[in-house]
């Protein structure tokens, strides 16, 4: 009987969907929107109970100029949507109106996209609008200017990829009664690169190897001894040059040559998480600052696992880091369920055997932060990592007053430190070092500067 009634669960919750879909498809092809469906029910209303019933003249003729007034508003906002849909259609077939190349856009600013349309002023009371639903946390703007065309002009909120802009065009009345709208497809490959805002170029502490090219993370001296000093306390007395001394009394020492020498090739890589687009700024500004040198590996976690282990090239790196957005923020639990086998820090470092890497991660993200401490842990490659946050305020105490009037019924449990501060100190014991940057003025923060911040 359980798995009776277990099999028709989700054949109820799939029949629901199929039939919310249903409607909603039915809702936005219906060309009559709210204020529009209760001109057209009130005036029909009134014209039956008052026109017809009571014989009421004025009552009579108010509703049959709102009825006239309503349907003519329906057959010019469909009849005109239908024309201005065909010349859209044929619009984005034209492989003519295509800029060549893929197109690059800043988040955070004014962007033209080089879409325009025609103003519908032969239709009048019809206007036309449209807005730019995939990509989404796009902001789309219509500005009509001189030439009698609007001009498309978007604002991305954040970073990411694609190969294709989908728009939902609307025709409506000037009166709000009725409405026509469709979706159209472009395909358009571009690519949104995130808002550096306040970030200053840093320096970077280059990477010591030894001289046969083994990696010696602590530099210690084991060449000839040709180094030659100053005897200074605690210095053995073994290494003091005693013929030189009994020459000009002075005490000298002869020290062993650091057999090390700097690492030119530079690693990167991109963590993805929740709150990532200051990280991914970062990563921008190293990667077009040239901080990394002249041969370097850069890598970033890609949503679909299907990207390139590592990339040489600044043109492939900044792709990698757009591609690295979220594609959903509203389903962040299904990303952080799947979040495992995105995390590519792992194979990078086995793919370019690297044995100090810089890494770029949010420090909102605490399955990110457990990952990164798993991943230093191993011992298999010296993590640097550089946090980038964006700090839009403090948490301000409420007084005393306010907190006896205004008592919440189920308090939050007090803690000193919020969980990903914790997490960033436990991280910070076993990675070689942390940098916190904010975005938004550009300053270096510690780790206890988070505790009340509010970040965005």
């Amino acid at each position: 009987m359980q798995e009776v009634l277990r099999s028709e669960g989700p054949r109820q919750k799939q029949l629901l969907g199929r039939i919310r879909a249903l409607v909603a498809a039915l809702v936005s092809h219906f060309p009559l929107t709210t204020q529009g469906s209760l001109a057209l029910i009130l005036s029909a209303g009134a014209l039956r109970l008052f026109g017809y019933g009571s014989m009421d003249l004025v009552v009579f003729a108010l509703c049959l100029c709102a009825l006239f007034v309503v349907i003519t508003s329906l057959f010019a906002t469909v009849i005109g949507g239908l024309i201005v849909q065909r010349r859209i259609l044929r619009t984005l077939e034209s492989k003519s109106t295509f800029p060549s190349g893929d197109a690059s856009f800043e988040a955070g600013y004014l962007n033209s996209t080089g879409f325009s349309l025609d103003a519908v002023s032969w239709l009048p009371l019809v206007r036309i609008a449209w807005r730019i639903v995939s990509p989404t946390s796009i902001e789309t703007l219509n500005e009509r200017r001189r030439d009698n065309r609007l001009h498309e002009t978007i604002i991305p909120s954040r970073r990411g990829k694609s190969a294709s802009i989908t728009r939902r065009f609307e025709v409506r009345d000037a009166l709000g009664l009725c409405s026509y709208s469709w979706l159209a497809t472009q395909p358009l490959a571009h690519k949104t690169l995130p808002r550096i805002g306040a970030y200053k170029a840093f320096t970077l502490q280059r990477a010591r190897i030894m001289e046969d090219g083994l990696p010696e993370a602590s530099g210690r001296p084991e060449g000839d001894r040709m180094e030659i000093r100053p005897y200074t306390p605690g210095d053995s007395v073994r290494d003091i040059m005693w013929k030189g001394f009994a020459r000009n009394r002075q005490l000298n020492v002869r020290l062993p040559e650091r057999s090390v020498a700097f690492d030119d090739k530079a690693c990167a890589y991109l963590v993805s998480g929740l709150g990532d687009e200051a990280a991914a700024a970062l990563a921008r500004l190293t990667l077009e600052c040239g901080l990394l040198g002249d041969d370097w590996r850069f890598g970033a976690d890609h949503p679909s696992s299907v990207g390139a282990l590592e990339y040489r090239n600044l043109a492939d790196a900044l792709d990698a880091i757009s591609a690295s957005a979220i594609a959903d923020y509203s389903g962040l639990n299904s990303h952080m369920a799947g979040s495992d086998s995105n995390y590519g820090l792992d194979r990078f470092i086995a793919a370019t055997r690297c044995t100090q890497c810089l890494v770029f991660a949010s420090a909102r993200d605490s399955a990110v932060l457990a990952r990164l401490a798993t991943t230093a842990q191993s011992r298999s490659c010296r993590l640097n990592l550089v946090i980038g946050v964006d700090v839009l305020g403090r948490r301000k105490p409420s007084a005393s007053w306010q907190r006896a009037l205004w008592q919440e019924p189920h308090p939050a449990p007090k803690s000193s430190k919020l969980p990903f501060t914790s997490d960033l100190t436990t991280l910070s014991q076993r990675v070689e070092s942390i940098v916190i940057v904010d975005r938004t003025s550009g300053d270096l923060l510690k780790i206890s500067d988070l505790e009340d911040a509010i970040l965005g």
